[in-house]
């Protein structure tokens, strides 16, 4: 009977080791070399990347024998690197790409729990939180890939952007020059995000007078450009209730909910304590503000500060926009119809419809919703292979 009693607990309460590791720990439990790097940006904040400099076998790509090409993966909103690292090591992108023969780095941006240091601020100050997408664009994003680049002695890498991520190099070459777009070897988006074309009632809500005030407050900081979080403590409890088998489908169901996962069901149920304890991460109230502009004008601009402000900091009245159309870089872009937060409406009318010289091509996906992106079973064969594919065919044609 004792036995029986302690099996049951054992069932209810194991834990996946996973759990508790940070992205670096976690790699090496997947007995995967790991690295941690911290790079510090301009205005002072300090970032931990990490690098998976081979896979399990140190496999390289054909015709990359001296080197190993770079890939670069960034994360989305409410995401940390960690989210290419949720799965099982066959079914992760990280050690997809590692495997593969890639020198494969992760990228974080500033608030995330790897993006949590500065020079000088500490994060209770209101001013550590006064941040936006054109901060890790311009800032995070820039640095970390220029860190890279000089610490492997390469010129150019291959990036993986999803949600967010894409937004941030959209941003970024929208206004970089060709020189260093070209640093950029090629730009595989998935679940890409410029915008919305969709009117939807909470974006017109924001022309009420009152919400214009709300709005005006955090600008000022008066309302406190503060972090947008859920407590650990809570995310703890709802780990360790999805990990019994019992109740998991419930936590299934809640994703289906509020990641717009379809019914085909991509996700491996038996992750969910994983991807609960570190997913989601953290952002400010400031680049939440930013992204509900981006929808509401339905492209890219720089933050609209109002047009008073905005003819002070910009020069105009209105918030300049980020031109895409003078993207160069090889753009590859992933997006399907069940996508809810960027479907491929928004793809084809934002994105597709304005992209410069850089897009190559881009694959329109089935029952794809925006999380499976990074987690769907189906990613492996349908997203990461033909990444790979299209990368070992350049290298073919021009070299390592």
């Amino acid at each position: 009977m004792k036995f029986i009693i302690c099996l049951i607990i054992t069932v209810v309460f194991a834990t996946e080791p996973e759990e508790s590791l940070d992205a670096a720990e976690s790699i090496e439990y997947n007995l995967y070399p790991a690295e941690k790097h911290y790079v510090q940006t301009p205005d002072g904040y300090i970032n931990q990347i990490q690098r998976i400099p081979f896979g399990r076998d140190n496999r390289p790509i054909q015709g990359c024998n001296s080197k190993r090409p770079i890939m670069f993966l960034q994360h989305g909103l409410f995401a940390s690197s960690y989210e290419f690292l949720m799965n099982l090591p066959s079914q992760s992108p990280a050690y997809v790409f590692a495997d593969a023969g890639f020198d494969v780095w992760l990228g974080n941006v500033r608030g995330t729990e790897y993006g949590r240091n500065h020079t000088t601020l500490k994060t209770n100050d209101r001013r550590f939180w006064n941040f936006t997408f054109y901060d890790h664009a311009h800032s995070d994003l820039v640095s970390q890939i220029e860190y890279v680049l000089e610490k492997t002695g390469q010129e150019s890498l291959f990036y993986v952007g999803h949600s967010q991520g894409t937004t941030v190099m959209f941003a970024r070459l929208a206004e970089a020059e060709p020189a260093w777009q070209k640093k950029i070897r090629a730009f595989f988006g998935l679940g890409p995000s410029a915008g919305s074309v969709k009117a939807t009632a909470s974006f017109l809500l924001l022309e009420i007078e009152d919400i214009q005030r709300l709005i005006q407050f955090v600008l000022d900081g008066k309302f406190g450009i503060i972090p947008i979080t859920i407590p650990h403590p809570l995310i703890d409890r709802l780990a360790e209730a999805c990990g019994n088998a019992e109740i998991n489908h419930i936590c299934s169901a809640a994703l289906d909910i509020g990641g717009g996962r379809e019914k085909l069901s991509q996700l491996n149920d038996t992750r969910l304590p994983v991807i609960l304890k570190h997913f989601p991460s953290t952002t400010s109230t400031l680049n939440l503000l930013h992204w509900v502009q981006t929808f509401k004008y339905h492209e890219l601009r720089h933050l609209d500060l109002g047009p008073e402000r905005n003819l002070e900091a910009y020069g105009q009245k209105e918030a300049p926009r980020l031109n895409i159309s003078n993207i160069e870089a090889p753009t590859y872009l992933f997006f399907s119809h069940d996508d809810i937060i960027t479907d491929d409406v928004d793809v084809r009318e934002i994105i597709l419809k304005h992209m410069g010289p850089g897009l190559r091509n881009y694959t329109n996906l089935d029952h794809f919703t925006h999380i499976d992106f990074a987690v769907g079973l189906r990613a492996n064969d349908e997203v990461y292979r033909p990444i790979i594919q299209t990368i070992r065919e350049d290298i073919q044609k021009n070299g390592c």
